[in-house]
């Protein structure tokens, strides 16, 4: 595991799920921002675990695949369980 700043889940980032280093950049700005307006770091912890999750799962690529997969079964499961009733 990377260590848990902006800077090393970003390298982690890059090295695992290059494509997805626009969108931690954007979360970061936009905790930042948050953290500014609300004085608090509540943000910036909300994007730390969220991005150290992120890389936990996806620097095993068969577990995230299956992660994924079941995913996908529980969105199927709930689209139709909504458009029963």
């Amino acid at each position: 595991m990377p260590e848990l700043t902006p800077d090393g889940l970003r390298v982690a980032v890059a090295r695992i799920a290059p494509s997805r280093v626009p969108a931690l950049t954007q979360h970061l700005f936009e905790a930042a921002t948050h953290a500014q307006q609300t004085q608090s770091l509540a943000p910036l912890r909300a994007f730390v675990h969220s991005w150290a999750v992120f890389v936990a799962i996806e620097r095993h690529p068969e577990r995230a695949a299956r992660l994924r997969e079941l995913e996908g079964i529980v969105d199927a499961a709930e689209y139709v369980t909504c458009h029963q009733e």
